[in-house]
């Protein structure tokens, strides 16, 4: 009987440990170029989850530059 209330707090641990963490995220895209004004737009994720939710957490800016051409693009998200 010892042995089985030794394995349950172990079995609780496994089982909540392997809930996945899912949250909405709230995300602002600025995208600069150049001799052109700054668009910004605002999107919506409902149920960003796991990997897909690491990456999408935060602050991100791409860049990218072709002949005389510069762009960035900078995203913020916030997910609750």
């Amino acid at each position: 009987m010892k042995k089985i209330f030794y394995l349950i707090p172990i079995l609780c641990l496994f089982i909540f440990s392997s809930c996945q963490k899912c949250k909405d995220c709230s995300c602002s895209q600025v995208i600069s170029q150049s001799g052109m004004p700054d668009v910004t737009q605002n999107v919506q994720f409902n149920d960003v989850c796991d990997e897909d939710l690491d990456e999408i957490e935060g602050t991100i800016t791409y860049t990218q530059n072709v002949g005389d051409i510069s762009q960035s693009v900078e995203q913020t998200c916030d997910c609750k």
